[in-house]
């Protein structure tokens, strides 16, 4: 900051001028050095919030750059949508980042395989079984199954239920070759 000159005080000094609110010249010099002291403090303090509200506004117009980056990527890369947040935030606190490894960083973290879908028991819940196109295709494939002749093989833990009747025995011969056969197997 520019030294303010003093003034010279063998001139003032010995003359009857009149000082306003100061006795003399000493008072006035002082009251002086004061308002110039206050002058230079606040001239800092002003310079420091002009830096401060730089640094403020290059912050708010990198930000919106990063977001219209971010916007433009995920238009272009629809996959890349999910992370656009993730993607901003990663941005923002990494300025050394570059948009496209972190995009890539960040949907391959979060890559699953068909295979991971299946076992998910969330995802089959949300959109799986959630979903009536295919519960009703997997009714429709049951049915058709069903009707196609094949047998139905219906068992319980504790026994077999036969779905058509006994064959009852019509001679004593056969009663007793069905009695040996049912002894024979306990």
């Amino acid at each position: 900051m520019e030294e303010l000159e003093q003034p010279e005080l063998e001139k003032v000094e010995g003359s009857t001028e009149n000082f306003g609110k100061f006795k003399d010249v000493d008072s006035l010099l002082k009251a002086y050095n004061n308002l110039e002291a206050e002058f230079t403090k606040k001239s800092q303090k002003l310079k420091m919030l002009e830096s401060e509200t730089n640094k403020i506004n290059e912050e708010k117009s990198r930000q919106a750059d990063i977001e219209r980056q971010v916007e433009d990527f995920v238009t272009k890369f629809d996959i890349a949508r999910p992370f656009s947040s993730a993607l901003k935030e990663s941005l923002l606190t990494n300025s050394e980042a570059n948009l496209q490894d972190e995009a890539i960083r960040l949907i391959s973290n979060n890559y699953k395989r068909a295979e991971d879908y299946a076992s998910d028991s969330e995802f089959l819940n949300n959109y799986i079984y959630s979903n009536q196109e295919i519960k009703d295709k997997i009714v429709r494939d049951y049915l058709s199954k069903i009707t196609q002749n094949s047998p139905i093989k219906v068992e319980s833990s504790a026994s077999t239920i036969p779905l058509t009747p006994a064959k009852m025995p019509t001679t004593i011969q056969e009663a007793g070759r069905l009695a040996k056969n049912i002894i024979k197997q306990k």
